[in-house]
C-alpha cells in the first residue's frame, strides 16, 4: 500500500497570535477544524480546509514536515488566496502571498520552532514574523495540534 492510500481523518486545532507592526494589542484567533495527515517518504502532511473563521474561505491549507526533524515546516494555502512559506530556525527566507491576482514576496524569520509529529499526530509551535522590503510587517506565534479521531 503506498503512503498517500494511508490518509487518516484528523482533529485539528489552531491557535494563533498576530501583532500587526502598526498594532498595538495583539489578535489571538483559535480555529478548531477537521483535516486529514498522511506520509509520503519521510513528510508528513497535514491538509485542511479553511474557513470564512480565518477568512480564507475555500482555500486549503497543508503543513509539510519532515520525520527525521530536519528543522524545517512547509505552510502552503491554495485557492483565491495563496501562499508558500518555508520556515526554518534562526533563517530568514523568502515566501510568496497571492491574494486575488497580486503576487507579494515576503520575508519570513523564524524565531522559535518546535514540533513532535509522528503516526498518532502531534503539536507545531512557530513563532516567526514576516517583513516585505525587510519593514516588519507582523509577528506571529502558532500552536497547532493535530489528533488523529
Amino acid at each position: 500500500m503506498k503512503d498517500t492510500e494511508r490518509k487518516r481523518p484528523v482533529s485539528i486545532s489552531i491557535h494563533g497570535i498576530y501583532n500587526a507592526a502598526e498594532d498595538d494589542e495583539p489578535m489571538e484567533a483559535e480555529l478548531f477544524t477537521d483535516g486529514i495527515m498522511y506520509r509520503i517518504g519521510n513528510h508528513w502532511f497535514v491538509r485542511y480546509n479553511e474557513t470564512e473563521t480565518t477568512g480564507y474561505e475555500g482555500c486549503v491549507t497543508t503543513l509539510k514536515v519532515a520525520d527525521d526533524q530536519d528543522d524545517i515546516v512547509t505552510l502552503t494555502r491554495k485557492g483565491d488566496a495563496s501562499s508558500h512559506l518555508i520556515m526554518q530556525q534562526g533563517v530568514r527566507t523568502l515566501g510568496s502571498y497571492n491574494v486575488y491576482g497580486s503576487t507579494m514576496e515576503i520575508g519570513v524569520y523564524t524565531n522559535d520552532m518546535k514540533y513532535n509529529f509522528g503516526d498518532e499526530g502531534g503539536t507545531f509551535h512557530l513563532h516567526y514574523t514576516l517583513d516585505m522590503n525587510t519593514n516588519l510587517l507582523s509577528e506571529n506565534e502558532l500552536t497547532i495540534e493535530v489528533k488523529p479521531v
